[in-house]
């Protein structure tokens, strides 16, 4: 899936490109599968599970975030030196009220050589069920935020004063991806559909970048990692294993300051959701 000059230069004009090809049918319903069998074995661990690094606890989550034409895009972007730091699920239920608010990525910390998100169609991404929004062109730069309480102990930012008109809708078919600009402003509206919109949204960053805030972390998914500013982290073995978890555990612990959960106040300790013993 190697970009084409055009598309490379519509991302970089837009902070955006849609609709890319990826994933058969028979992937997506394995992964909605495996999905829905964890939600239904683990109904408690869920929420925190699916929310921050996933791709520390699922080696399916890890799979299919490395599949080769999809870092070949990524590669067209950023560069042949790729950290894997983040994979988080956008699940939405049928009927669901669930919605996302405008924001950029990077508005609390700030990444340097910028990375890019993937958004990958477990299902069918429609208006009616809450589809990614896109303002063109606002990747630019960091707009003001105000920041809100959030699921799993954290906060989030939300842009101030968006020009809703400008909005594009990013419908995608099952199996297709959207890349775009971690300071793209983004946000999706509430389900109303009778069908679940589910999504994997990953992170994928340029080996050698530093944050504005503390030091991050990621797996090399492709070439070499030589920079400082983001360390290593463990590819899983099987999931939801109790070695996953501590692993997770450890990495969030040990760099606490990721472009998901924000800088830390002066004394400020690591705080994010696990089922197991703080002290474990």
């Amino acid at each position: 899936m190697r970009l084409e000059p055009r598309q490379i230069e519509a991302f970089k004009r837009n902070g955006f490109l849609a609709g890319l090809p990826l994933l058969s049918d028979d992937a997506c319903t394995r992964f909605q599968q495996r999905t829905e069998a964890f939600e239904q074995q683990y109904p408690d661990a869920a929420q925190w599970a699916f929310d921050i690094k996933a791709n520390l606890l699922f080696d399916w989550v890890y799979e299919i975030s490395v599949t080769s034409a999809l870092l070949d895009a990524v590669e067209d972007l950023i560069g042949p030196n790729i950290l894997l730091t983040n994979s988080i699920f956008r699940i939405k239920p049928p009927g669901s009220n669930t919605h996302y608010g405008w924001h950029q990525d990077a508005a609390r910390i700030q990444v340097e050589p910028p990375f890019i998100l993937a958004y990958l169609a477990i299902s069918n991404a429609t208006r009616a069920n809450g589809c990614l929004r896109v303002i063109p062109g606002s990747h630019r730069t960091v707009e003001p935020f105000r920041l809100i309480s959030y699921a799993c102990n954290r906060k989030v930012a939300r842009t101030i004063d968006v020009d809703e008109r400008l909005a594009v809708d990013l419908i995608l078919n099952k199996g297709e991806v959207a890349l775009f600009h971690c300071n793209t402003i983004h946000g999706s509206g509430e389900n109303l559909s009778h069908r679940p919109r589910v999504a994997l949204i990953n992170d994928y960053t340029p080996a050698d970048a530093r944050q504005s805030t503390g030091t991050g972390s990621g797996q090399l998914v492709r070439g070499v990692n030589k920079g400082t500013g983001f360390m290593s982290e463990k590819v899983p073995v099987g999931a939801f294993t109790l070695d996953n978890i501590l692993a997770r555990r450890r990495t969030l612990m040990r760099y606490p300051e990721n472009v998901l959960m924000g800088p830390l106040e002066s004394g400020e300790q690591p705080t994010f959701a696990d089922d197991l013993p703080q002290s474990g």
